[in-house]
């Protein structure tokens, strides 16, 4: 028994050949952009846990200390004595960071709370 391919037959095949080509590039695609994701996370993720630890004693010590807290992507951290904080050294590890009287904003991101978490824990000063 033989089988003749007609043209209409080529075209659906060659059709299906390309979907299929094109369902395999796009899965290819989106994990790979998948993975890629996963390590930017884990990246920022580091970068706070560092940045936490390595800011905790520019404050002026942990007296100086007064409340850490987190308000949306920001950590807000008082101090009694402003004189006493090295803003050029926070400055170096945060890059968006504002002074204000005995305020210190941090603009972290959206791994905020995690930051302040971190902080408390650094500074020792957990509620």
């Amino acid at each position: 028994m033989i089988f003749l391919l007609t043209e209409l037959d080529i075209v659906w095949i060659s059709l299906g050949a390309l979907a299929a080509v094109a369902l395999l590039v796009v899965g290819l695609l989106f994990l790979l952009r998948h993975f890629r994701r996963k390590k930017a996370e884990q990246v920022v993720e580091e970068k706070v846990k560092t940045s936490a630890k390595t800011i905790a004693d520019k404050f002026g010590g942990r007296e100086n200390i007064l409340e850490i807290v987190q308000r949306g992507s920001r950590v807000v951290v008082t101090v009694k004595d402003p004189l006493l904080v090295h803003q050029k050294e926070i400055q170096d590890v945060v890059e968006s960071v504002m002074f204000m009287a005995n305020k210190v904003v941090l603009v972290i991101g959206t791994k905020s709370e995690q930051f302040k978490s971190l902080l408390e824990e650094s500074v020792g000063k957990t509620k």
